[in-house]
């Protein structure tokens, strides 16, 4: 995780998908949080508390990773990937 030392991840996966949950303890809203997790993912979207459903931007696979951006993360996030085919 870039961008953030207030920023938990949890990161949890079966055959199909992968979900990464943030919790940020900061107390203040982070703008262009920047992610990026082994392995090879499909293009997901971002569930945040308090901004409803976001895309995530500058989402790039590269080098056996997967990075991505998130616009906007107040209190908690859930980004939902399904797995690369």
């Amino acid at each position: 995780i870039y961008g953030s030392e207030v920023v938990i991840a949890r990161l949890v996966s079966d055959s199909t998908r992968t979900r990464l949950h943030l919790l940020n303890y900061g107390g203040r809203q982070i703008e262009g949080l920047r992610v990026r997790l082994r392995g090879k993912f499909g293009t997901g979207a971002a569930k945040a508390f308090g901004f409803g459903n976001e895309a995530l931007e500058d989402f790039a696979v590269a080098n056996g990773a997967t990075e991505f951006t998130i616009s906007k993360l107040g209190i908690y996030a859930m980004i939902e990937l399904p797995a690369a085919k």
